[in-house]
């Protein structure tokens, strides 16, 4: 199905986390059937037009039991099969506080019409929240959107009915949850699971990019509840959309002490643009136009020698500037910048990452401060930052 494209478990990229059995098994979204994998393929599709980002990338979750729900097509089945196998689809026995987790350490937006009752003591959050989590509904030209939803305040034995349903379903499994900061310090290591075949981290040639469970002084596997082996410290990398007259285009990754050139054909590899622009954008970009760097906090651009010249523009309410970025002048980005090809070409750092904490008051260095080779000025973008 062209639609998983859009799937990954990848948590340096994924913007959105979706309830799979939620959308699939939903009479609402349309389809005669009681489940329908293309309720999903509706809902990506309406994300991708929310976010106005055709590879929008979202971490899908399921229960178990819907890779064996008889309701779905043999075919169907087989492709939840699939997508499990080669590390599209996490499936656990139950997968709401597994969504919620992701959504508080990682700050995705949750794409689910469950109010998730029995979690509102475990994560403060979720009542009467505006902004984190976005409901399938049918359109009236029968496609399926997705609209922002404001999380319902619950009464009290409301909250406490769905926590004993909750504890039944688990049946005596008991859930810690801890602070996200816990869960970022293991997304910088490298694990492997000792189960043979694991999706999620199971094979050194396919590093595991999921996250993994922490309970207590233990990092466990989402899959099988079993210890996770440190394989050593994962190299940061940060994320950059490449947005053309307002729209995602496509993305790629910075990967700390590598730098990228990015250009319209970078000699010697690098992140060519000209499959995502037009011909008009095309002419202005030089082949090898700028090249970025991450030092694991910072994300910095150096224009060395393009031909029609590199700017940085700073968003802030109500007040968009635009200035040059002088060739052989390394800038650090900060927050709210991006990097302008083009007047209908930028370069945008995705505020989902948790890239940078601080603002300096000045992030370039010039020739006189060691060139393409001086430490950049440290920042980070705030980890709910809307792109």
């Amino acid at each position: 199905m062209p639609f998983e494209r859009r799937l990954t478990l990848d948590t340096s990229a994924a913007e959105y986390v979706i309830d799979v059995a939620n959308v699939v098994r939903e009479p609402a979204l349309g389809g005669e059937r009681a489940a329908d994998l293309n309720r999903l393929a509706g809902v990506l599709d309406a994300l991708a037009g929310f976010a106005r980002d055709p590879s929008v990338q979202v971490y899908a979750i399921t229960d178990r039991s819907l890779l064996t729900d008889g309701r779905l097509t043999p075919a169907e089945r087989q492709d939840l099969n699939r997508w499990y196998a080669d590390g599209r689809l996490e499936v656990l026995p139950r997968a709401d506080d597994r969504i919620l987790e992701l959504a508080d350490a990682l700050g995705l937006r949750v794409v689910s019409a469950d109010n998730f009752l029995d979690f509102h003591r475990a994560y403060p959050w979720i009542p009467g929240n505006r902004d984190r989590f976005l409901r399938p509904v049918l359109l009236p030209d029968g496609r399926i959107g997705v609209r922002p939803r404001i999380m319902p305040v619950p009464e009290e034995w409301q909250v406490s009915r769905k926590e004993e349903e909750g504890l039944l379903l688990q049946a005596g499994v008991v859930r810690r949850w801890e602070h996200s900061a816990a869960h970022r310090a293991a997304l910088g290591r490298e694990w492997r699971c000792p189960e043979p075949g694991c999706p999620l981290f199971g094979s050194a040639d396919r590093p595991g990019t999921a996250l993994p469970r922490r309970r207590k002084e233990q990092v466990l596997c989402p899959t099988h509840g079993v210890p996770l082996a440190d394989a050593g410290p994962r190299r940061p990398r940060a994320q950059v959309k490449v947005v053309m007259d307002g729209t995602v285009r496509g993305r790629f990754m910075v990967t700390e002490g590598e730098p990228v050139t990015v250009g319209r054909a970078p000699a010697g590899g690098g992140v060519a643009l000209g499959a995502w622009i037009d011909d008009t954008a095309v002419d202005s970009v030089s082949r090898s136009h700028v090249v970025l760097s991450y030092d694991g906090r910072t994300l910095s651009v150096l224009d060395e020698r393009s031909a029609n010249g590199t700017r940085v523009r700073r968003r802030l309410p109500g007040n968009d500037t635009v200035e040059p970025l002088p060739h052989g002048v390394v800038r650090a980005l900060r927050r709210g910048e991006s990097v302008v090809l083009h007047e209908r070409l930028e370069l945008l750092p995705s505020g989902r990452q948790f890239v940078f904490e601080e603002d300096p008051t000045d992030g370039t260095v010039g020739p006189q401060d060691g060139g393409a080779h001086a430490e950049p000025t440290m920042m980070r973008l705030p980890l709910h930052d809307i792109d």
